[in-house]
């Protein structure tokens, strides 16, 4: 049995969510898989039924009115944060001892597995980084940026979530997203939604640097949403909103079900949430935190940029069920294949 020691990034949940994805296909072909992160996506994947190991020490970046800050200061105390997580893995490593490492940027694992003589595998759609906006930021930046390139060189593969053309160690496997378990009917039951309404889906992120974007949508839905709509919010991490048509479910663990089960959903432009707006067909409104690099780059893709979330309004009634064809994403399919043939 093909033994994998799998490591998620602690910032969001994006990355958790892709790994339930892969893991569910690993398991299926056989593999035995025992997960590590830190944080709320330890307590997320426990909570839908996978635990990992709480190892991982994380570092939020600083976001203050739906801006990133302190970008520098934020590369300091991730890289001090991985020095303290590598340890924690080494011993994990040596416990478990794997066939082979993945990590869905998550590096203390890459770099343990490298010196044990280990295979290694990197997840990873941020390939280039971009954050800094300073001088002094951009001076550490390119530092970081040298070691990460350094880095994606270096692992046996590079597996990326996306569509482009394949070469050196780099692989792509397209969108990984998971598969969805109920009907539209059945998710919104669930939950207690109405069914007949329309619903928006505020799909907040799992680290809470995307709280910026509810007061925003709460004062959109108010004021300016017309017809039978009610607003779902998931992944609050603060106060619980109240209020009529409005349905607060705090962090849930089947968000996919409901992205499918929406008219619309609403979120920062994180990867995941959008490819799995993508597979289901639902509209998507991705609005970045500002200066943060890979969100700006994933909403420009979508045609939106940091501005619009002044226009909200407008744009939740310009988009609410427009859905398009969905997608048939096989990445999760793919890295698994990928990870089983190289082991």
């Amino acid at each position: 049995m093909t033994r994998v020691l799998y490591g998620v990034s602690p910032i969001g949940l994006g990355h958790a969510t892709r790994a339930l994805a892969v893991l569910e296909r690993l398991k299926d072909a056989g593999a035995e898989v025992r997960l590590f992160t830190g944080g709320m996506a330890a307590d997320f994947l426990h909570r839908c039924g996978c635990p990992a190991d709480d190892v991982v020490s994380e570092s939020m970046p600083d976001v203050v009115e739906g801006e990133m800050k302190r970008a520098a200061l934020w590369y300091l105390r991730s890289w001090a944060a991985l020095k303290r997580t590598t340890k924690r893995t080494q011993r994990l490593f040596d416990e478990f001892r794997p066939d082979i490492v993945v990590c869905d940027e998550e590096f203390s694992g890459l770099g343990v597995a490298a010196r044990r003589g280990c295979r290694t595998v990197l997840i990873s759609d941020e390939l280039e980084l971009g954050f800094a906006q300073g001088r002094i930021a951009k001076s550490i930046e390119r530092r970081i940026e040298h070691w990460y390139n350094r880095l994606q060189e270096s692992v046996d593969l590079l597996v990326i979530p996306d569509f482009g053309a394949d070469e050196g160690n780099q692989r792509h496997v397209g969108p990984i997203v998971r598969s969805v378990t109920k009907s539209r009917a059945e998710a919104r039951a669930m939950h207690g939604l109405p069914d007949q309404a329309n619903l928006v889906l505020l799909s907040m992120s799992g680290s809470g640097v995307g709280s910026f974007l509810l007061g925003r949508t709460l004062l959109a839905f108010r004021k300016g949403i017309e017809g039978d709509t009610v607003l779902a919010i998931s992944g609050n991490r603060g106060r619980r909103v109240t209020g009529v048509g409005v349905y607060d479910l705090g962090l849930i663990c089947d968000n996919h079900n409901l992205v499918a089960a929406a008219d619309l959903v609403v979120s920062t432009a994180g990867k995941s949430t959008e490819d799995e707006a993508a597979s289901a067909g639902t509209p998507f409104i991705g609005i970045p935190i500002r200066h943060h690099a890979e969100q700006e780059r994933n909403a420009a893709s979508r045609g939106y940029s940091a501005d619009d979330v002044e226009r909200l309004g407008e744009l939740i009634s310009r988009r609410i069920g427009r859905r398009e064809p969905p997608h048939d994403y096989s990445g999760a399919e793919g890295v698994s294949r990928l990870l089983m043939s190289t082991s």
